[in-house]
């Protein structure tokens, strides 16, 4: 005579909190991947600013903002706003034998939407010769135009 084996019965309900639970940690997976995938394109702006900075390319670097008018960089004294009139303000201000080494550091970024995020962190400015270096903090938005993310708003001081 055959036994009657017993094997553990699911119901309904530990199936749709198992599938629940693995669907909550998929969409967190996703989330976490595509916000690194967004950082690591705004460090890389961040890299190319230091590059170009340092360089003492001020075209190069000024064509990492917004190509908006409503671009702006905002400064102790005030605010200049679009690509042309940044350019000629850090042309200047910050003539080519003026600008130094750039480094950026404590870098934060906080996405806020699909086309914006917030980022802060500390500027170093320093320079091969007895010139006092130069630091402070920055913040601002970048923004993302037709897939590519650039400065939108920086403030520095």
């Amino acid at each position: 005579m055959l036994k009657n084996k017993h094997y553990p019965t699911f119901h309904a309900n530990t199936t749709i909190k198992v599938f629940s639970s693995l669907s909550i940690l998929l969409f967190c997976a996703i989330s976490i991947l595509a916000q690194s995938k967004t950082e690591k394109k705004i460090l890389e702006i961040f890299r190319l600013e230091e590059e170009y900075w340092s360089k003492g390319d001020i075209e190069a670097y000024v064509s990492l903002y917004a190509p908006e008018d409503s671009v702006r960089m905002r400064y102790s004294s005030g605010a200049v706003y679009g690509r042309d009139n940044i350019l000629a303000f850090y042309k200047k201000y910050w003539p080519k034998e003026k600008m130094g080494k750039l480094t950026l550091d404590e870098e934060h970024i906080e996405k806020i939407s699909k086309k914006f995020c917030f980022v802060s962190g500390k500027f170093h400015v320093t320079y091969s010769d007895e010139r006092k270096p130069v630091y402070g903090r920055f913040s601002g938005l970048m923004k993302k135009i037709k897939g590519k993310w650039y400065i939108y708003t920086d403030h520095s001081g």
